[in-house]
């Protein structure tokens, strides 16, 4: 791919699409920015699954009660998120604030996410053997398309969460944070997740959508099995502007659970390159699979 464009895609580009910078670089994505707060937990939760501890649910409910939004959160929107009991709230509030997990930052009844949540997520990093594999491939992608190359992990609880972003140098295309979620029903990335499940799994994940929107979990429904052709007949989907009107994108999953995890590809450009190159989807695709198979190759599993 030539990242010289023509005369006529510049043209294009300046007279029909050009905006501000800060505009190329917005995404508003209600689905990943919803926070995941659990459910309400009941007094009778010891009693009702004596497999699980509820200290350590509420604990954690806490803590999920944060978002990029809203980093910071007062003592009485952490119990009206979390549905616990007041004085249960605040034991557990000390109790993240004592173990380096919450802290006040000065004022009194204000808490945000403490560095000892990010000192979790090292080791988990640390032994994803596959970003240090991928990695260098992901920046020479990114470089060569001049976009963003992504790399999301998840489980059959967890939809996925990117673990590995390269932006390429001229990349105009909106960044999200590491540990972000990627949307399952707007990204290519998040559908080629969903299609990796097992039917119990994927509808755990369906189910919430269809009781809140029941027309775009139809549709959503619709465009999975439009994925697994896509994936079938060309080895990646896509995605044209569901997400984002302003970019394009495709996905390309890792067919084989590494550690128990499910890991899919994506790369991302402006949509305004389609009019300079209307086989660019096909190319980033075909270019996508061939640094899945590359990486798999490395770390020994058949991805076909």
């Amino acid at each position: 791919m030539s990242n010289t464009p023509s005369k006529r895609g510049v043209a294009e580009a300046a007279t029909r699409v050009r905006r501000p910078r800060a505009a190329v670089r917005r995404s508003a994505d209600t689905e990943t920015a919803a926070p995941l707060v659990p459910e309400p937990l009941r007094a009778d939760d010891d009693e009702r699954d004596g497999r699980s501890s509820s200290a350590l649910a509420r604990g954690i409910g806490l803590l999920r009660c944060f978002t990029p939004a809203q980093p910071t959160l007062g003592s009485r929107e952490l119990i009206e998120r979390s549905g616990l009991p007041k004085p249960t709230a605040f034991r557990a509030i000390q109790t993240l604030v004592e173990l380096g997990l919450l802290h006040s930052p000065g004022e009194r009844g204000l808490y945000r996410l403490a560095p000892g949540v990010l000192a979790l997520s090292l080791p988990l990093l640390s032994a994803m053997t596959i970003r240090s594999v991928a990695r260098p491939l992901m920046q020479e992608l990114a470089d060569h398309v001049q976009g963003l190359v992504s790399l999301a992990a998840g489980t059959e609880q967890q939809r996925p969460l990117f673990v590995e972003l390269c932006a390429g140098k001229g990349n105009a295309v909106f960044r999200p944070e590491l540990g972000s979620n990627t949307s399952l029903s707007r990204s290519a990335a998040g559908r080629a997740y969903l299609v990796l499940l097992d039917d119990e799994s994927r509808e755990r994940h369906l189910r919430p959508m269809a009781a809140a929107d029941p027309e775009r979990a139809a549709w959503l429904r619709e465009k999975l099995d439009e994925t697994r052709a896509e994936l079938a007949r060309r080895g990646y989907c896509y995605n044209r502007g569901e997400l984002d009107p302003i970019t394009v994108g495709v996905a390309v999953p890792v067919r084989t659970r590494l550690d128990g995890q499910f890991f899919c590809f994506g790369c991302t450009v402006p949509s305004y390159r389609l009019s300079e190159s209307p086989e660019l989807l096909n190319e980033l695709g075909l270019r996508l699979a061939t640094l899945v198979q590359n990486v798999s190759a490395t770390l020994g599993i058949d991805n076909r």
